[in-house]
């Protein structure tokens, strides 16, 4: 993403979109800068925001001064079973007003 993104919720889809990318491995401030095009200030400063709303996690690199960021893996699991449990409902919905509808159970 080389265009520089102005808007400040732009900025943080981008930094989460960052992050998601490598098998959820994390990166460095400085490779969210580079990946994004966002100002490295500005990336630590919403890093910082999203650590304290448990989106985020960061690892200190053993022998440095280098911090590893990764999604929190507890957050997109409550996410995930949260969009489980709506697709359930809606699916749920279909099969019985198939059931009224037809008076067939849909089996697939």
């Amino acid at each position: 993403m080389s265009q520089v993104i102005n808007n400040s919720i732009a900025r943080g889809v981008c930094i989460l979109e960052s992050l998601f990318e490598s098998d959820f491995q994390g990166k460095t401030e400085t490779e969210i800068s580079k990946n994004t095009g966002i100002p490295l200030t500005t990336v630590f400063r919403i890093l910082k925001t999203y650590k304290s709303l448990n989106w985020v996690d960061e690892y200190p690199v053993e022998g440095s001064k280098t911090i590893i960021w990764k999604v929190c893996g507890t957050t997109l699991i409550k996410i995930a079973n949260k969009y489980e449990e709506s697709a359930l409902r809606k699916i749920h919905t279909i099969k019985k007003d198939y059931l009224e509808t037809t008076g067939k159970e849909l089996t697939r």
